[in-house]
């Protein structure tokens, strides 16, 4: 069903469906409303009038319900609308997604139900399959193998639950590891030794005489599966590097907030190890390498890289923006590769994985399988991918570029899309859409033609709606670092991100149960709180570290619940 319409102050339809007749609608009107509440918190939120802004930030409030309730059909049914006859959880969507969702939200108790399933799916060798049937019945549809990152994802959303809830009985927990034939018949272990299981399987996999994770059947990238075998083996994927890093460091942080800094110990010495041998390996010429690829004789070929003369691509989004993420560069390095990420990695729509896609071979593929030869020019292929735009508003928002940073959101947004990309094409306007496609008749056209991407003379169609990770990941950001509000079983931490012309930017919503309306107030950069105060009263807070702006204020939870009162609560954040 497609409804255009003429310019109006609003319009609207209504479609209902019920297993049962009877005169429920009242009743079951009540439960929608109350879910609406409920899940996003009776969230509002309120841009300043005058502000140019203001459109935009109002727009931000008006999908969050959508973006949560297309996360939630994501989780609980797996598939996207374009995936109506079926679909799997994927090992790495579900430890981003949802987790990500709930994290957002201050929903700790999901997020530990999601991590034992999860582990209920491991592998007894230690590794997870790419992706698996959610429900008991098809336990047995499941991916044979997986790329180089996902025995990864679970172990990162791990830690960041450890991180925000301090469960320490999540470790002892005993899980079983995948057995076809049912859990009675499978080895059962704590959730720990599953996480001791998956991080052997980590050591094992490094390219010989380093510490930097070989790039096996593939990375993040889809696309990019490897072509020669022996590749699997030799070639090093930048990006993956940045995630084994965030996953020792991630768990160092969890285990010493448990107190258990005698196991964090050789975590962190061994991501000071991986950061050595990214810089010094992977960082060539001032610029990240997409790909390191080790021959026998010790030469190192670099592709996706200036250096590259085969595959025809010089810049690689998803290394330089999780470097940032992960505090992997030095200020000077964080800033020259935005400054590459904006000469050759942006298009009106956001940010792109590559400064140009593959060239198209209809015949024997040469590096890479599906870049090669995949007919289709959209999702990865057409290179605007929207989860890797998301991960670079992220990377953004640590920097500390708030303008950049909320456009970045903005882009991200189908309500009046038009209104940042005009050359986007008429789509459903209440979905998220995992990427960005240029309209090119075909991948020869889009090869030879790509610059008009880039110039905005291309018009963009709405890639695949309801799917992967992506809206789960943006409702953390609008909520965590945009607003800056993470709510932690020992601590408020708050670190907005927020453009100066959005001051006295109110919002209303729930923190830990209680109503509160925050205020931003901007003295400066727009991030960096220099003060918060609850109730006119103000809040002492512990500085977070962050080796490129301010960073967050950290707040004891006993002084936040000390200040709140049962009526409306009222949070006012002073940024530098």
């Amino acid at each position: 069903l497609c409804m255009i319409s003429g310019p109006a102050v609003s319009i609207g339809f209504k479609m209902k469906g019920s297993l049962i007749s009877g005169g429920r609608e009242a009743e079951v009107a009540a439960d929608q409303s109350r879910f609406q509440t409920d899940i996003t918190g009776d969230f509002h939120i309120h841009p300043p009038v005058e502000s140019p802004l203001s459109g935009q930030a109002a727009r931000l409030g008006e999908i969050l319900p959508w973006f949560i309730q297309n996360t939630l059909i994501h989780y609980l049914a797996p598939r996207g609308l374009e995936q109506y006859t079926g679909g799997g959880w994927g090992t790495r969507d579900i430890s981003q997604g949802p987790v990500e969702l709930f994290l957002g939200l201050g929903r700790h108790e999901p997020i530990r139900d999601i991590l034992i399933r999860l582990f209920k799916m491991q592998n007894s060798d230690g590794d997870w399959p790419q992706w698996f049937m959610f429900f008991d019945r098809e336990r047995n549809i499941r991916a044979g193998d997986s790329h180089g990152d996902i025995v990864f994802w679970p172990l990162v959303a791990l830690a960041q639950y450890l991180i925000a809830s301090e469960d320490e009985t999540l470790l002892d927990e005993v899980v079983p590891f995948f057995h076809p034939e049912g859990d009675d018949r499978a080895e059962t272990a704590t959730l720990w030794h599953h996480v001791e299981r998956a991080l052997a399987v980590v050591d094992n996999r490094v390219i010989p005489g380093t510490r930097l994770a070989a790039y096996g059947h593939g990375d993040w990238n889809d696309s990019m599966q490897p072509t020669d075998p022996a590749m699997r083996e030799r070639l090093c994927s930048s990006w993956t590097v940045t995630l084994h890093y965030q996953t020792l460091t991630t768990l160092a942080e969890a285990l010493n907030r448990l107190g258990r800094s005698h196991e964090a110990n050789p975590f962190e010495a061994m991501a000071g190890e991986i950061r050595d041998q990214f810089q010094r390996r992977l960082l060539v010429d001032e610029t990240i390498t997409g790909f390191a690829y080790f021959r026998d004789d010790d030469r190192i070929d670099y592709l996706l890289h200036p250096r590259d003369k085969a595959t025809g691509v010089s810049y690689s989004l998803l290394p330089m923006i999780h470097a940032i993420i992960n505090d992997l560069l030095t200020p000077e390095q964080a800033k020259k590769h935005l400054d590459l990420i904006k000469a050759h990695l942006l298009g009106p729509d956001g940010a792109r994985l590559f400064d140009r896609p593959m060239e198209y071979r209809g015949g024997p593929q040469r590096f890479f399988q599906r870049a090669e030869s995949a007919s289709f020019f959209g999702r990865e292929i057409g290179l605007m991918y929207t989860h890797a735009h998301l991960r670079y508003a992220e990377a953004l928002a640590r920097y500390g570029d708030a303008e950049g940073f909320f456009l970045a959101l903005c882009q991200a947004n189908p309500i009046g899309i038009r209104f940042m990309v005009p050359t986007a094409t008429l789509r459903q306007a209440n979905c998220y859409y995992s990427s960005s496609d240029g309209a090119f008749a075909d991948r020869y056209e889009a090869f030879l033609e790509y610059d008009r991407v880039k110039k905005g003379d291309m018009p963009l169609d709405g890639g695949w709606r309801v799917y992967s990770s992506g809206p789960g990941i943006w409702t953390r950001l609008l909520l965590q670092s945009f607003l800056g509000l993470r709510w932690e079983r020992s601590a408020l931490v708050v670190d907005p991100v927020i453009p100066k012309l959005l001051d006295a930017l109110r919002v209303e919503m729930k923190l830990g149960g209680y109503p509160v309306e925050v205020i931003y107030r901007m003295e400066g950069s727009g991030c960096g709180p220099k003060m918060v105060d609850l109730n006119g009263l103000d809040l002492p807070f512990t500085r977070g570290a962050n080796p490129y702006r301010t960073g967050a204020a950290r707040i004891s939870m006993g002084a936040v619940r000390q200040r709140l009162t049962t009526g409306t609560n009222r949070l006012t954040v002073h940024l530098g």
